[in-house]
């Protein structure tokens, strides 16, 4: 077993990282070891990242622990994904829209975040966002739904890890359990990050089984990358 999953490759190579994003090149390393570990290295996923913008988050993303985690999960999807890139999405009361385009200026839910365009990127986007609101998850779900079913990943069967940071159970607990009961029988993994005091979070472990939790604490700074990926690992299909 050890020498098959030695073998196994990421699907971007540390040189190509050392040479586009060199700040990652740690998280990177640390990232192989949890897939290693677990026997899940060489395995391939279309990573998402869905980021908690309520009010109650504003800490979060001042201290820069919004910004690490979008770090840690780019470093993540580069063994996981070839593109070099993670689309990111914002939510509230309802799934922020990024407008892009000088001419024909398109509303979209998720803006990709790209090895060598990463620093800082999330504090950019967060910025131009506005008004920070409540906690739904459902839109933000329906919304990376639509965007993977839309997508390569989707026509090819590569299966969707959607990486759902939050820091407050949801406003709309019902509609949210629905959802993801009908998502169960696709290929879509919920794996959620709460930032925070364990005891709000209690919700998350009452999900249907296409769900996991890994927890970062009060604190996340203080969580090394390696038990990041320990937990978050843990949610992905075997290589």
């Amino acid at each position: 077993m050890a020498t098959h999953s030695l073998q196994k490759t990421s699907a971007i190579s540390l040189d190509k990282v050392a040479g586009t994003a060199p700040d990652l090149i740690d998280m990177y390393k640390d990232a192989e070891t949890s897939l290693r570990r677990s026997d899940r290295l060489g395995g391939r996923a279309a990573v998402y990242l869905v980021i908690d913008r309520s009010r109650s988050m504003a800490d979060f993303f001042t201290d820069g622990s919004v910004q690490r985690l979008s770090d840690q999960i780019l470093s993540l999807s580069a063994h996981l994904d070839d593109d070099g890139k993670v689309p990111v999405g914002f939510f509230s009361t309802e799934m922020h829209t990024i407008t892009r385009g000088r001419i024909l200026r398109r509303p979209q839910a998720f803006v990709d975040v790209e090895l060598g365009a990463h620093q800082g990127r999330i504090a950019q986007l967060h910025n131009s966002l506005g008004r920070m609101g409540g906690t739904h998850y459902r839109p933000a779900m329906e919304a990376v739904r639509a965007h993977y079913r839309a997508s390569r990943a989707y026509k090819v069967g590569t299966p969707a890890f959607v990486v759902f940071q939050t820091d407050g159970a949801p406003q709309d607990a019902p509609a949210t359990r629905d959802f993801l009961r009908s998502t169960q029988g696709e290929n879509m993994r919920w794996q959620f990050v709460p930032f925070g005091e364990a005891g709000w979070f209690r919700f998350l472990h009452t999900l249907p089984g296409n769900t996991g939790v890994s927890a970062v604490g009060s604190d996340p700074l203080a969580l090394s990358n390696a038990e990041l990926y320990d937990r978050l690992v843990a949610g992905l299909p075997h290589a």
